[in-house]
């Protein structure tokens, strides 16, 4: 029995250098988890969300208007109010995929496409069908799709799919569009041929 003892007694150095190996590759994995989610999105963090209380958006106008730049509007502002704060559309202008209603939000893009551009978007992108093959003619919800139904979005494959789904499962519902590019692979390029295809 006391050989029993002696033995553990002379292992206990042994035994701590394994614990402290156990923690250690514990630690690792689960930094690497951490890490690997991190660069595959970022989460908008509560100082960049506009307060309810805030008299004041801010937003970046795009494309086809007289003065493209970025604008401070009130609250309750809408698409077109941020347009006539651009100077207004230029003749080559087609506002035939922009909701001039819809309220503005803060840091939201408003990108107006020519003619040409919004005819070469609709020629470039087939028709999303249903299940029972008849056209869809709403626009995809970023916030209810499908893995099948983001991926017929221009610029979507299947991985792009699933890390929308992934950020509106870690971080929530996207409360703007433009939370897109929060998404590692989803620049401000693919941004704008998403636009016309995609709400919240």
């Amino acid at each position: 029995m006391d050989r029993v003892f002696e033995f553990f007694d002379n292992k206990k150095i042994l035994g701590g250098f394994i614990v402290l190996g156990i923690l250690l590759v514990t630690f690792f994995l689960l930094y690497i988890n951490e890490v690997t989610a991190e660069a595959a999105f970022t989460c908008p963090s509560p100082e960049n969300l506009v307060s309810e209380t805030s008299s004041q958006v801010v937003v970046d106008v795009k494309g086809a208007v007289v003065t493209p730049g970025v604008y401070r509007l009130d609250v309750g502002s809408i698409v077109e109010d941020a347009i006539v704060l651009a100077g207004g559309l230029l003749e080559s202008a087609d506002t035939s995929n922009l909701n001039l209603s819809k309220q503005l939000t803060n840091e939201m893009v408003i990108t107006v496409f020519t003619h040409e551009e919004v005819m070469a978007m609709n020629v470039e992108k087939e028709p999303v069908m249903e299940s029972d093959g008849a056209t869809q003619t709403g626009l995809i919800s970023i916030n209810t799709a499908t893995l099948e139904e983001l991926m017929t979005l221009p610029g979507i494959g299947e991985s792009k799919a699933q890390l929308i789904i992934d950020y509106r499962e870690t971080c929530g519902n996207f409360t703007k569009t433009e939370e897109l590019m929060n998404i590692s692979g989803i620049g401000e390029s693919i941004y704008e041929k998403l636009l016309p295809y995609i709400t919240l």
